[in-house]
């Protein structure tokens, strides 16, 4: 009995929630607007003594206008938050519900392309359209951003994509007090000055790649590390192929230019009519890229080091390895001398590798060497995780070769692994998606994480259960937990 009361009371408690999310005073007991962000842009964002988290997965496929992601009535891939202890506890009841959550922002933000940003007292995210066009096809593969105060009201559409977003291909960041949206829609690259409200504003409409600043963690007190950077972090990079207006550089190759965040004119960076550049990441005060000779098709990892000032590439660049891997992962910047030149590397020989330029000289360390198939998901600072064999593996790149992984205990659950957002990590934490089997035998995916810091890790379940979708509990005189 007193397990079916807990579920109704779970119930009664996430429908209560849903309504003062929505309402017009909004939650109670906000976070301060100075408090630290930690993880941010990821599926659960840590400020104050909160974690707000996407509360499970929902495609954005087949989805129905008017049923589907409607405001106020959305809780599975809502964001929802719930208090953490200093001792990084989050509280369960003898069932393993969630002792207390509440819905903070109740429409769709837990899909294929999750990820929210949270910037003094607002939370911005991404959310499928629910806007038909002119024959009455559903544009859901499209997404809404949007901005809602961290109490839950006012909530504003800031723009629409014309494309099916991914989790790169938008960011946020502040400058000098001022956040800004940056948006890569099909080939346009849009910047919104979302602290002034302001309409969005087109920096280029044919760029062929580009990569945005991305900070994980936010202190607003922190005005050395928010403040522009020598001018640099008011630019835009991106590549563009070359038209007829660009005939002083030849007919080879690409253009690697920037604008400012504001818009205005644009600046040639690079334009040498025998190389062509595809931007892979910005981090450490350099872009970094793969820059292709159009004869030889040799390819090289670059870094060039940002500048206020217009230079020529030639004087900011410099090689990181003169091979090209599937997939290249650049790392945090750790040393005064070589800034930025780490990255990591998996082969197709499922190696996992360190590389580093040292004054001219490229050095390759080998950190594992793994039996089978080799996914890479992810490097959070020194951290790479991967999936193998369906389970989640961790390794420290810089602890030098031959290395054994460790596992992210997930006690045997079944994860969902076939889209690219099903994992974040916020330092300590790692969150993915399992699957819950309902009573009427549905299967529906919500969050849980590990703690990689306990002494005994174990997977605990973040969420709160949509109506329908909590499991069938354990038979009376059975010592197994309702919620796992």
């Amino acid at each position: 009995m007193k397990k079916i009361l807990t579920v109704i009371a779970a119930i009664f408690l996430s429908t209560t929630m849903l309504l003062v999310g929505c309402g017009p005073k909004g939650l109670k007991d906000n976070p301060k607007t100075a408090d630290p962000v930690y993880s941010n842009g990821g599926m659960a964002v840590l400020k104050g003594d909160y974690v707000y988290f996407v509360n499970g997965f929902k495609s954005y496929n087949d989805l129905t206008k008017d049923v589907d992601n409607v405001w106020g009535k959305q809780v599975l891939s809502a964001i929802y938050r719930t208090k953490v202890s200093d001792l990084n506890k989050i509280s369960h009841d003898d069932d393993g519900f969630l002792s207390k959550a509440e819905v903070v922002v109740p429409q769709m933000v837990g899909t294929e392309n999750s990820n929210f940003y949270i910037f003094g007292d607002y939370i911005y995210y991404a959310t499928p359209n629910m806007q038909k066009d002119k024959n009455g096809n559903l544009l859901n593969a499209r997404s809404n951003l949007c901005r809602v105060k961290i109490n839950g009201t006012d909530n504003k559409v800031l723009y629409t994509t014309e494309a099916t977003l991914t989790q790169a291909n938008w960011s946020m960041y502040e400058l000098d007090g001022t956040v800004y949206m940056l948006v890569y829609d099909n080939s346009k690259i849009i910047s919104i000055n979302a602290s002034a409200n302001k309409a969005p504003v087109i920096l280029n409409k044919k760029a062929t790649s580009t990569a945005f600043i991305s900070n994980d963690n936010y202190i607003k007190s922190n005005t050395e590390a928010n403040k522009t950077i020598n001018g640099v972090n008011n630019y835009i990079y991106y590549t563009r192929d070359i038209t007829e207006d660009d005939a002083d550089y030849g007919k080879a190759g690409n253009i690697l230019a920037r604008i400012n965040i504001n818009g205005g004119a644009e600046e040639i960076v690079c334009a040498d009519g025998e190389n062509s550049y595809a931007i892979n990441t910005a981090k450490n005060g350099c872009i970094y890229y793969t820059k292709t000779n159009v004869a030889t098709t040799v390819a090289k990892f670059c870094k060039y080091v940002l500048s206020e000032q217009k230079n020529k590439v030639e004087n900011n660049e410099s090689e990181i390895s003169y091979v090209t891997y599937s997939k290249t992962f650049v790392l945090n910047s750790n040393n005064e001398n070589y800034i930025g030149t780490d990255v990591v590397t998996i082969d197709e020989d499922n190696n996992i590798m360190l590389v580093k330029n040292v004054n001219g000289v490229v050095e390759t360390t080998y950190i594992y060497k793994a039996s089978s198939k080799i996914t890479p998901i992810n490097v959070y600072g020194d951290k790479l995780f991967y999936l193998e064999d369906s389970k989640i593996y961790y390794i420290n790149v810089r602890n030098g070769a031959d290395q054994t992984p460790l596992k992210v205990e997930t006690n045997d659950k079944t994860l969902k692994t076939d889209i690219t957002t099903f994992f974040d990590y916020d330092g300590r934490n790692a969150y993915y998606y399992v699957s819950y089997e309902a009573e009427d035998g549905s299967t529906n995916y919500y969050l849980n994480r590990t703690d990689l810091n306990a002494n005994t890790s174990e997977s605990e379940f973040v969420g709160v259960f949509d109506k329908d979708h909590t499991p069938k509990k354990p038979d009376e005189d059975s010592d197994e937990k309702w919620i796992k």
